[in-house]
């Protein structure tokens, strides 16, 4: 009776503790959206993600960067972040082996900054989402094409940003407070050797407004070592 109850509770402790940093039964490779990686969960992940992109220059930032160059800049901690793109870009970038990778599809964030007529985390919350419907979504790895996107889109709580003093985005302060909505392939870390990602993410423009779409075609060749 008791032995059987303990070997349970065991099993069960074990089960828990696989499940936080599981990969994903589908997509081999890549964290299972509940897992905990390295502690945080997914949401937290691509608030750190926001709080890394926003505190660089707009002068050193890796999302204008054409060929990869840029690919360090500011990049410290167990999870290495890439960025998308302003049309078609192919970067080369060399990632420490151990580091997982984190991968923006395509993502939209939302600050009381750069949006001073939102009040409330609803306002930020619905900015962010309705920033992305509609969005048209890929990705690959190694040639593997990801498969069931959708279950890879993260909304945030609210989460503080500073701003850099030269902002890739046009700002109202140096600090705030901000939520985001998007899609993130977080990859756990790559064998030593050479690595092709890929993601795509188009977003047609509002035909009423004449608002422009988006367009994200990136190419990354990875040197994991």
């Amino acid at each position: 009776g008791l032995g059987i109850v303990i070997g349970l509770m065991i099993l069960s402790l074990s089960m828990i503790n696989t499940k936080e940093v599981s990969s994903d039964t589908v997509n081999p490779g890549v964290y299972s959206p509940d897992s905990k990686p390295f502690g945080s969960s997914y949401a937290d992940w691509t608030a750190k993600f926001w709080q890394w992109y926003l505190k660089i220059p707009n002068s050193q930032h890796p999302f204008g960067d054409p060929t990869g160059v840029r690919c360090g800049v500011m990049q410290n901690g167990p999870v290495w972040f890439l960025v998308g793109s302003a049309g078609k870009v192919e970067r080369n970038c060399t990632i420490p082996s151990d580091k997982a990778i984190l991968i923006p599809v395509i993502n939209m964030e939302c600050s009381y900054s750069e949006s001073p007529e939102l009040k409330n985390k609803k306002g930020l919350t619905d900015c962010a989402v309705t920033g992305n419907n509609g969005a048209k979504i890929s990705a690959s790895v190694d040639n593997h094409p990801i498969i069931d996107l959708d279950k890879y889109r993260v909304a945030t709580d609210i989460f503080n940003v500073t701003y850099a003093n030269d902002p890739v985005t046009p700002t109202n302060s140096n600090v705030s407070q901000a939520v985001s909505d998007g899609w993130y392939l977080f990859l756990e870390p790559m064998k030593p050797g050479q690595h092709e990602i890929k993601f795509k993410a188009t977003i047609l423009g509002d035909p009423t407004s004449a608002a422009p779409g988006a367009l994200i075609d990136a190419i990354y060749h990875i040197t994991t070592k």
